[in-house]
């Protein structure tokens, strides 16, 4: 299975994901234009590698670790990501408990609670990091 990368644009955020080390990343702005078409396809290979590790009987990634790097989200985004998180939180029953990193600008209180809002509807801790 390919990584899968996908560049930032002005409205959409860089993603990627590496099952060689287990990082996930979205990083930017995310409002694409067509919100459905982008995170679709990181639904997809989410998908798509669970299925390879339920096929293979193994994980094929020693742990994951997600992190969230975005300056701004809109709601449409946000409920993909919540999708995206439900396949990368229900990988607990392969033994894997991500690691779900959420930063956010020090001044920026909505992204955090966007975060936090995100964490409590998974009923999943996440960290939570302030960039200067």
């Amino acid at each position: 299975m390919l990584p899968f990368y996908s560049g930032a644009s002005d409205s959409a955020p860089k993603a990627e994901f590496s099952h060689h080390t287990g990082l996930f990343e979205l990083t930017g702005v995310s409002r694409p234009e067509n919100v459905s078409a982008f995170y679709s396809q990181l639904i997809d290979w989410l998908r798509t590698f669970e299925q390879e590790c339920r096929k293979s009987g193994k994980w094929l990634s020693p742990a994951i670790t997600v992190n969230f790097k975005l300056t701004y989200c809109n709601s449409a985004s946000s409920k993909y990501i919540y999708q995206m998180l439900e396949i990368i939180t229900s990988w607990k029953e392969f033994g894997i408990n991500p690691v779900i990193n959420w930063y956010y600008d020090e001044s920026d209180d909505k992204m955090r609670d966007d975060g936090q809002d995100l964490s409590d509807a998974l009923e999943y801790d996440f960290n939570y990091f302030a960039l200067e």
